[in-house]
């Protein structure tokens, strides 16, 4: 049931509350059991929280694939917040029982908890190319007061916050039950981080009051051409595909934007088709981004990459973008060729090479510059970061969710890319093959998105924005010192889990020793 609320803390049906009750209910859940029956029971909440949140990789139109994907992710990812739960169980175990442990130990522990999480998290993030996907904070982001943090902190800070308060929560509830005729007994547990998100929240309100008006908007036209993917992997289609966003395009084109945006891999552009989408672009007058194949020949060998390219009615800017973070098995084939076997499990037919910076476009009127992303690249805290220098005025996703059919994956994509413009304090475009194609302001609003008012996200169509342009409160310290408060809490962790070890083995060499 644990593994349950918190996956219903996420899209959809988004039922943020829960979110902040399950950390702390997991451990009363766990911390009554010793060793590895402790990480057993964890990890299966953490698997059963995994397997429904992703539940979408299921409609991936290859069985296989689907199903082994599906597996093998839920089971890697939910070994984070399994490891969290049986270290912080472990500890708890003793104090929960007996209730022995006095106020600013137990405040210590809900920091300790809140900073392990946050330490998990920032593993997620980074080990084996990293799978940032539906961190904790992300549950809140329709919360606009309380993620402004991850201007500050990044996402990790407003994880930090739920944990600390449903862990100080649990500890409330057992005091209530320690001393029932004692009604006040349980306020010195949640006085603390009440007064915290309470701080947050109020320097939150005040942010998004003061944000001044925008010097500069951007008209900015988004193709959703909704290809099924099986139509994208199927050979001979690339014309049909094509001629589908074209007349899409024509028809945004009249609503006179600055911008157009295809998605990412909606169509191939032959060497015959060409001069058709550039004719388009210099008549209309306005630039195109969309998402292209590159391949890059060399005297060996043939590499493929995964590219942004921005072509202006004087030509295309170069160099493109290349996309820096593949998909497993969407992308590439992990061992394909020492485990040729590797290959049954993806639909792809060879891996693309992985690009090796951010770019930046500069607008045709020389003064505004915008950032492309690839997929799910506006997932990565520290990866969004890495692609929003002091002149950026706008982060644009290419993104391809028709993989996933129609399902909660394009709202929890869209829930984690609301974090990367608060980091950052840009706003973001995202242009998608199925949805959720909109754009993002500065403070995490999702301001306007394709199927609104029809409520169909996943259709074919075009919508046109008006963007306000640049950076209204300057630049964020997440965006200038990165993950300064993850990398802490991480340290903080580690160190006060070292020396519990070095201390429990001291007592356990005594103990034998005297005995």
């Amino acid at each position: 049931m644990v593994g349950l609320a918190l996956a219903l803390a996420f899209p959809e049906p988004r039922w943020l509350g829960l979110a902040w009750l399950v950390p702390g209910a997991w451990l009363a859940v766990v911390a009554g059991e010793r060793r590895w029956r402790l990480f057993g029971l964890a990890f299966v909440a953490a698997v059963v929280f995994r397997l429904v949140s992703l539940r979408f990789l299921l409609n991936m139109p290859h069985a296989a694939g689907a199903i082994s994907g599906w597996l093998a992710l839920s089971f890697y990812s939910a070994l984070y917040p399994a490891a969290w739960a049986w270290i912080c169980g472990g500890w708890l175990r003793d104090g929960l029982s007996k209730l022995q442990w006095p106020w600013f130990r137990r405040l210590g522990f809900g920091l300790f908890a809140a900073a392990a999480w946050v330490g998990s998290e920032m593993l997620q993030a980074r080990v084996l190319g990293g799978y940032p996907w539906n961190f904790l904070g992300v549950s809140q982001f329709e919360n606009l007061p309380l993620i402004q943090i991850a201007s500050v902190a990044g996402v990790y800070g407003v994880s930090f916050l739920v944990v600390w308060a449903s862990v100080s929560l649990l500890f409330a509830v057992l005091q209530i039950r320690r001393s029932p005729a004692n009604p006040w007994s349980w306020t010195a547990d949640v006085a603390l981080p009440l007064l915290t998100l309470g701080l947050v929240c109020g320097w939150g309100f005040f942010r998004v009051a003061k944000v001044p008006p925008p010097a500069n908007k951007l008209a900015v036209a988004l193709v959703q051409p909704s290809i099924p993917q099986q139509l994208i992997w199927q050979s001979g289609t690339g014309d049909e595909r094509l001629a589908k966003v074209l007349e899409l395009s024509r028809l945004a084109l009249a609503t006179k934007p600055d911008l157009l945006v295809w998605p990412e891999a909606c169509a191939p552009i032959s060497a015959e088709r060409w001069p058709e989408v550039f004719d388009m672009v210099k008549s209309s007058g306005v630039t195109l981004l969309f998402g292209a194949d590159d391949v890059e020949r060399g005297a060996d060998e043939v590499r493929y990459f995964n590219s942004a390219v921005f072509l202006t009615p004087d030509g295309p800017q170069l160099p493109s973008y290349r996309k820096r973070r593949l998909v497993m098995f969407g992308e590439y084939i992990p061992f394909e060729k020492a485990l040729p076997f590797m290959k049954y499990l993806s639909p792809i037919g060879g891996s693309f090479s992985a690009g090796t910076e951010p770019v930046q476009f500069t607008l045709p009127d020389g003064e505004h510059t915008i950032a492309p992303l690839i997929c799910f690249e506006d997932s990565f805290p520290h990866g969004g970061r890495e692609h929003v220098s002091p002149e950026t005025d706008l982060l644009v996703n290419l993104t391809n969710d028709g993989w996933f059919g129609t399902g909660p994956e394009q709202w929890q994509h869209a829930a984690n890319a609301v974090f990367r413009a608060v980091e950052n304090g840009v706003p973001l475009v995202r242009c998608a093959n199925n949805g959720l194609t909109c754009w993002i302001g500065p403070l995490g609003q999702v301001r306007q998105f394709y199927g609104q008012e029809s409520g169909d996200i996943y259709g074919a169509g075009f919508v046109s924005f008006e963007v306000r342009l640049g950076q209204p409160l300057g630049r964020t310290v997440y965006n200038q010192h990165g993950d300064v408060f993850g990398w802490a809490c991480f340290g903080w962790a580690l160190g006060v889990t070292g020396v519990r070890r070095v201390r429990a083995k001291r007592r356990l060499h005594t103990g034998g020793r005297i005995g």
